[in-house]
């Protein structure tokens, strides 16, 4: 009897490395860490800019303005970051979704950069906002089109 159990084992350990050696390491749930990441990029834009800004948080004049804009511009480009990693998760996928989504992710990471150093450096512009909001509701609904909702990932951040 051991010996049957030690040649299943050895079956079925040789079946699981031959399996992952012919399966690349980044396909595993591409979809699920793509939708992760950008989530988590979503989640600091809508938390730490469009939210304040919709409040008037980012208006000359308001108390605490300029702590507002730098934080929301570290979260810009933290999102910058996550939208980053998930823009490489797609490029590398073989998901027809993930690869029609690549090209607007590449530019929704570009705009979060770009609105991002800006609001760091305390200067904010209301279209930002308005541009920002755009495109991640263009995304969002390109990825839902698809069967793929993007929701908002929360996730602690030090101080926030």
């Amino acid at each position: 009897m051991t010996s049957l159990k030690r040649t299943a084992g050895i079956a079925l350990l040789t079946f699981a490395v031959t399996f992952g050696a012919t399966r690349p390491a980044n396909a595993f749930l591409d979809k699920t860490r793509f939708l992760a990441h950008v989530g988590v990029a979503y989640f600091c834009f809508h938390h730490w800019v469009l939210n304040p800004y919709r409040e008037g948080a980012f208006a000359s004049g308001a108390p605490h303005r300029v702590a507002a804009l730098v934080k929301g511009g570290v979260a810009l480009l933290f999102a910058v970051h996550e939208v980053r990693v998930a823009q490489d998760i797609a490029h590398k996928s073989s998901d027809p979704l993930l690869h029609a989504l690549d090209g607007k992710v590449a530019a929704l990471s570009a705009t979060f950069a770009a609105v991002g150093a800006k609001m760091k450096g305390g200067h904010f512009d209301p279209s930002d906002a308005d541009t920002l909001n755009n495109q991640t509701t263009s995304v969002g609904d390109d990825a839902a089109a698809h069967g793929a909702q993007i929701k908002d990932v929360p996730v602690a951040i030090p101080g926030g």
